[in-house]
């Protein structure tokens, strides 16, 4: 007796679902024993899961926590070390001007040199946790509390998210990125920094994270000129 089509159908379907069964017990059973494999429980498995996770996440937290009370306090001792170590002759400061994009190294009343920059863009980024992140250029009176030449830029958790990809742990080498910031960085605290930069054609527009980029001349004059204490005037927000 010949099948008809719908029928021929139906077995082939039939053989088709037989065969993703049999592919599953056998995986199955290559990566669990056979008495897990029976007892294989796939919602306290995702619980597990998910408790984990939920648990990662507030070790990061907590680490970031404690990272920035750490950096709080170095800034704190830099910024008491910087005022005492400020040479009285030096009377170079620097004053941004983030409507315009520019910095002026100045001496007293005198305009020394003038460099564009670029400073926050002054968007927001959200975590899927909910932390947030907001890249602007704070505006005040900020003073320079370390100078470091060869920096290297300690790649923060938000930037692994614009990326998309994934968070590694706060001691992987993946964080440590060199020629980021040029060959000088002037550390004002709180995260803040003036710094060199290989993407100097976007100068002039508002496109960092926070910091104030200058040209490769523009930080080494700084670098220079600028003395541990010195101070940053920042207005224009």
């Amino acid at each position: 007796m010949r099948l008809t089509l719908k029928t021929r159908e139906q077995v082939l379907l039939s053989i088709f679902f037989l065969i993703i069964a049999f592919f599953l017990v056998f995986f199955a059973e290559m990566l669990l024993p056979f008495s897990e494999t029976i007892n294989f429980d796939v919602i306290s498995q995702s619980v597990r899961i998910y408790r984990a996770r939920q648990k990662q996440k507030e070790i990061f937290a907590a680490y970031a926590k404690l990272k920035q009370k750490v950096k709080f306090k170095e800034d704190e001792f830099a910024l008491t070390l910087a005022k005492t170590e400020t040479p009285i002759e030096s009377n170079f400061y620097a004053v941004v001007n983030l409507l315009s994009n520019t910095l002026f190294l100045k001496k007293q009343d005198l305009v020394i040199n003038e460099f564009k920059i670029s400073a926050g863009r002054g968007d927001t980024l959200i975590a899927p946790w909910g932390k947030k992140w907001v890249f602007e250029t704070p505006t005040g009176v900020l003073r320079v509390l370390r100078k470091i030449k060869n920096p290297i830029w300690y790649k923060p958790d938000w930037a692994f998210l614009e990326a998309k990809e994934s968070i590694p742990p706060p001691n992987s080498p993946k964080r440590l990125v060199r020629g980021i910031l040029g060959d000088y960085a002037l550390d004002l605290g709180g995260g803040i920094m003036l710094h060199g930069t290989p993407y100097e054609h976007l100068l002039g527009q508002r496109v960092s994270h926070g910091c104030i980029r200058l040209p490769k001349e523009g930080i080494k004059t700084l670098y220079d000129s600028m003395p541990l204490g010195g101070k940053v005037y920042i207005f224009g927000k």
